[in-house]
């Protein structure tokens, strides 16, 4: 009996049960030890491995992103073709090919160059970003084919490569867009859009509308456009009507354009057998200036692409905070609600959609336009000269304000009457003039319209 049981009284064989079971437990435990840090230690690499995966897809988007910077600031608002000829090298041809796109390495890991771009001229050459490195190339877009370099669709691929850490690779593609934000010269030295407009020139006989180019020095040529442009013939009458003489002298301002004067240079922009229009190889008035809705998109398009843009709110009166810095002919101005220019006047593109007032001392060089609530008022007495053209169309809707649900639901397709106020005395000269509108005229960054990653 002794033999089968421990001196504490349990049999023996109970006891290598118990210690067998431990011994399994424990192994359990250990395998399933080694296996979490084995699975932690997989994820660990596999998260790494995605991070560095995810940070060569960013720093190639990067690239693609410095690209289509250096591509705008090479080029501008031109036709890509003789960007398309340089970037395609001595043999005139591109050899790009993204599928074999890939860095170079030297034995000690660093970058020598790049495979699979033949002799084409990179668009951003080979830069380092953060951890890591990224190059772009431009080619035609693969609807024209992308080894052509005759551009005829303003459109170009940009392709990028990027590496980050431990020799991660990605390439990424965009095709972009050359953006024209304003599609035609402006038809009038001051174009009134919509219904027949509220039209006042004042009644200083000192002051001086012209629709000579530039008047006359160093514009086209030849080239006079109207001085007043409207939109219909009772538009036309109703402009007009404000034109002020004094009725004992006959004097007043001065409205001319080449061989035209006063109400002669009034002109509904829609009549084709207007004399002026037909001395002037007009061809016609653009569609967006009668569209509503696509003068919204454009005024929604000057918006995007503003340097400045100022008064956000619904509604802004003179006491709002609107300081401009100084502007360029590059500048496109947004301002929201009521805006005054004052006397030191400025350049470039100034867009305002509710009452712009317009220090009579100001000077200004490019493109106005009174989009919104479609006001223009100049006060006070001066000789501050406008050289380029100003546009007014009322296209806020009911209550006047623009930005809100009743935008281009007004009298006439979506249009209400504009107002054009040009009081104040002065020796002021108001010139139509090409080259300060084409200075002035908004080069917005192209845009993206496809993207994928290879």
């Amino acid at each position: 009996m002794s033999s089968f049981y421990s001196e504490m009284g349990r049999p023996v064989s109970e006891r290598g049960s118990a210690m067998i079971i431990s011994l399994f437990v424990l192994m359990l435990l250990s395998v399933t030890g080694v296996s979490l840090m084995f699975l932690a230690r997989t994820e660990v690499l596999m998260s790494q491995s995605s991070v560095r995966v995810k940070e060569a897809f960013y720093i190639a988007e990067a690239g693609q992103e410095a690209g289509r910077t250096a591509l705008y600031l090479i080029n501008g608002n031109k036709n890509f073709t003789n960007d398309l000829k340089k970037a395609a090298g001595d043999n005139h041809t591109f050899d790009l090919d993204p599928a074999e796109l890939r860095f170079v390495y030297d034995e000690m890991g660093g970058i020598t160059g790049i495979r699979g771009t033949g002799d084409d001229v990179p668009l951003q050459g080979l830069t380092r970003f953060g951890r890591g490195w990224h190059a772009a190339f431009v080619t035609n877009d693969p609807e024209e084919g992308i080894t052509t370099t005759e551009d005829k669709n303003d459109l170009v691929m940009i392709t990028s490569i990027g590496t980050g850490p431990n020799g991660s690779e990605e390439v990424v593609q965009a095709i972009v867009e050359r953006w024209e934000v304003v599609p035609e010269l402006p038809p009038a030295t001051v174009t009134l859009l919509g219904p027949p407009p509220r039209f006042y020139g004042g009644s200083s006989d000192v002051h001086t509308f012209t629709g000579d180019d530039c008047s006359g020095i160093n514009g086209i040529p030849n080239l006079s456009v109207p001085v007043v442009g409207t939109v219909s013939e009772e538009a036309e009458l109703a402009a007009e009507t404000g034109i002020k003489y004094d009725e004992r002298t006959d004097e007043g301002p001065e409205y001319e354009s080449a061989d035209w004067e006063r109400e002669d240079t009034f002109v509904d922009l829609t009549d084709p057998d207007n004399p002026l229009l037909l001395a002037n190889d007009y061809e016609g008035l653009g569609s967006m200036w009668t569209d509503c809705e696509a003068m919204h998109e454009f005024v929604e398009a000057l918006r995007s692409v503003a340097d400045v843009e100022c008064c956000n709110e619904p509604v802004c009166d003179f006491s709002s905070v609107c300081v401009l810095p100084a502007t360029r002919y590059s500048n496109v101005i947004f301002v929201d609600g009521d805006y005054e220019v004052g006397p030191r006047g400025g350049s470039g593109t100034l867009v305002v959609t509710g009452q712009l007032r317009y220090n009579g001392k100001a000077p200004w060089k490019g493109m106005i336009y009174a989009f919104g609530a479609g006001e223009f008022v100049r006060k006070g007495s001066g000789n501050g000269t406008i050289s380029g053209a100003i546009m007014v169309a009322d296209i806020a809707g009911p209550d006047g304000i623009y930005g809100n649900e009743d935008d281009c639901t007004g009298g006439e397709n979506g249009f209400d009457s504009a107002y054009f106020n040009y009081a104040g005395g002065g020796n002021a000269l108001t010139q139509y003039c090409t080259s300060d509108i084409l200075s002035a005229w908004p080069s917005p960054p192209y845009r993206m319209v496809n993207f994928r990653q290879r």
